[in-house]
């Protein structure tokens, strides 16, 4: 059985991968696009056709940095996940050997079960998978943002619709407001950070489920316990998979024989992805007795779970926003850095000063929600890749220029 506290923390590692290679491309696509569009009006304005010629040539150029800056991070990216599968396996079976060994049951160890090995291998290989999937579509993603902006700024000044300015600002806003986004069949779009924490926190959760299940069949053992967790997901509120407080912190049969217990996938959804160990779950389970419980489910529920649930939801939301407004600043950064017009690069200036200051309100307001509500500040959620202490100090001096401006 894992820990909720496990699975939150399983993927810092490979989040922080992403976020780097989210990072690098976002630099990429907007140093390219100053490069063509950030070096004077007069530049813009030429015919359409050598225009586009030269687009289509910095977007091809644009994909292969990006292809080998993938290809870089997949290389530290797959070791990573591969080893955050075998920790977990290992991690997933000390709660069941505990209580297989005080009923005098011996299990090898996962190191010595090719069965259970085969389990965590191919697990990991489906989240291999998946991650080469999305990198893959990313890549093709960013050149068409690229040749989509790059035609968007030129058609805005040719036809007069907008100044030479505003139109630069207006494309540097599209693509820091949209970032890169891992788009899924069902038009979900997840920022890459978000697309690997959910992929490689489901693959240990279900990979963590798959060997303690086969496990059990080798012991025979029937009872099973589903950890619990207070702020657990509610869904519809219903009796039914989608409400995990419903069903967490419970004995259930894993066969359905033993009728002194649930049914276990009937009840909790287990293997579905709405359900138990399904789409970015904190839930774990793991071998029972009947006897010894140590969720306490009835202080869960009179520490009121739906206002924990919707706490957590909000401080989420503004750690999401903080880290944003970072990104943001850095976008806007590499724009001014990429920058020939010096007009242009002043007015970029006023915008990164006006959006350091809307990230020092939103940590002020970040910290006053934290501490009227009994949460802890969690600077590790804050943090985004290459944002280190000169970029502070420099969004500190931005926002105090903008205040200053404003005269406050």
């Amino acid at each position: 059985m894992l820990t909720p506290e496990y699975l939150q923390d399983a993927t810092d590692g490979a989040e922080k991968i992403a976020s780097q290679m989210h990072r690098n491309i976002m630099d990429k696509i907007i140093a390219r696009m100053m490069s063509r569009i950030g070096r004077g009006e007069d530049y813009l304005l030429t015919a359409t056709d050598k225009w586009q010629i030269m687009v289509l040539q910095d977007a091809g150029e644009l994909l292969e940095d990006i292809q080998k800056e993938i290809a870089d991070k997949t290389k530290k990216q797959l070791p990573e996940i591969k080893a955050a599968f075998q920790d977990a396996g290992i991690e997933a079976l000390k709660w069941d050997h505990a209580i297989y060994e005080a009923v005098g049951l011996n299990p090898p160890p996962l190191a010595q079960s090719p069965t259970l090995i085969r389990i965590l291998e191919r697990d990991y290989a489906a989240t291999e998978k998946m991650w080469r999937n999305f990198t893959r579509t990313t890549a093709e993603e960013s050149q068409r943002i690229f040749i989509n902006e790059m035609d968007n700024a030129y058609r805005n000044v040719v036809s007069g619709a907008v100044s030479y300015t505003e139109a630069v600002k207006e494309v540097l806003d599209k693509v820091t407001e949209n970032g890169v986004k891992v788009t899924y069949p069902t038009q979900r779009k997840l920022s890459i950070e978000a697309a690997t924490m959910m992929i490689v926190r489901t693959g240990i959760g279900q990979a963590a489920a798959d060997i303690s299940i086969k496990r059990m069949e080798e012991m025979e053992w029937d009872t099973i316990l589903v950890s619990a967790h207070l702020g657990a997901r509610t869904g519809d509120g219903g009796m039914n998979p989608t409400n995990h407080l419903w069903w967490q912190g419970r004995f259930y049969s894993r066969t359905g024989k033993d009728k002194r217990y649930p049914d276990f996938r009937e009840t909790t959804g287990y293997g579905t992805g709405e359900g138990l160990c399904g789409w970015n779950c904190r839930h774990s389970f793991g071998t029972g007795d009947g006897i010894n419980n140590p969720f306490d489910i009835d202080s869960i529920k009179k520490a009121d779970n739906y206002k924990a649930e919707s706490l957590q939801k909000r401080q989420r939301i503004l750690e999401r926003r903080i880290r944003n407004s970072k990104g943001d600043l850095q976008n806007i950064q590499t724009a001014i850095n990429s920058c020939r017009d010096e007009k242009l690069k002043f007015e970029l200036q006023n915008k990164y000063d006006r959006k350091a200051d809307t990230l020092a309100r939103q940590k002020k307001e970040y910290s006053k929600f934290c501490k009227a509500n009994g949460l802890k500040e969690y600077a590790e959620r804050l943090k985004v890749a290459n944002w280190h202490r000169s970029e502070s100090v420099k969004a500190m001096q931005g926002a105090k220029r903008y205040q200053a401006a404003k005269g406050e």
